[in-house]
């Protein structure tokens, strides 16, 4: 009775993130088992039914979601290709190019950021270089969750100010090009 109460909810809601079909159906499958499973854990004291099977298909998503992250995509490969061409060389002898500029905008990155706020660098460094959540800076720095949305926020507008400012100066410290029909042009004929 119940599945056939929440089951087009449900699956409409986990179909919301995650737009294959079958595995909205899996989904959807697996939350009521663990609804199942754990029936005896409700308390109508608490919430209503809806609230608590919501509440554990959104613990399926993020859990299947989070196993696909860590999981690779599986690729057929043709039978005429090798598994070395069909992966890219992510290595820096691979893309000595690539590595450089990386380095490079990583180091533009760091020294814009050390030209901020000691408390505002602390907080854009835990949340994008430690992936840490803003609840767990507030707890970390012991600030509020608003005052820490609110570093982050303009945090990130002062570093693209800073790393704009830095763009230009380079800029302007690059030679000029010489002018068409200058001395230095040369004509060939």
């Amino acid at each position: 009775m119940l599945v056939d109460r929440y089951k087009r909810g449900i699956a409409n809601f986990i179909g919301a993130t995650v737009r294959n079909s079958s595995e909205t159906a899996d989904l959807s499958q697996e939350t009521f088992l663990r609804a199942y499973a754990h029936i005896a854990t409700f308390n109508p004291q608490l919430g209503k039914f809806s609230t608590w099977i919501y509440q554990i298909a959104r613990n399926v998503i993020r859990t299947h979601l989070a196993k696909s992250l860590r999981s690779p995509q599986l690729q057929e490969l043709a039978s005429d290709q090798s598994l070395e061409a069909a992966l890219p060389d992510l290595s820096p002898q691979g893309d000595p190019a690539g590595g450089v500029l990386r380095e490079e905008a990583e180091r533009e990155l760091r020294a814009a950021l050390a030209e901020l706020p000691e408390r505002t660098r602390a907080v854009l460094a835990l949340r994008y270089f430690d992936n840490m959540e803003y609840q767990t800076i507030a707890r970390t720095l012991g600030l509020s969750l608003g005052n820490v949305k609110t570093l982050i926020h303009r945090g990130k507008i002062a570093l693209t100010k800073k790393l704009g400012e830095r763009e230009r100066r380079a800029i302007d410290a690059l030679p000029a090009a010489p002018q068409k029909g200058g001395s230095d042009a040369v004509l060939f004929v």
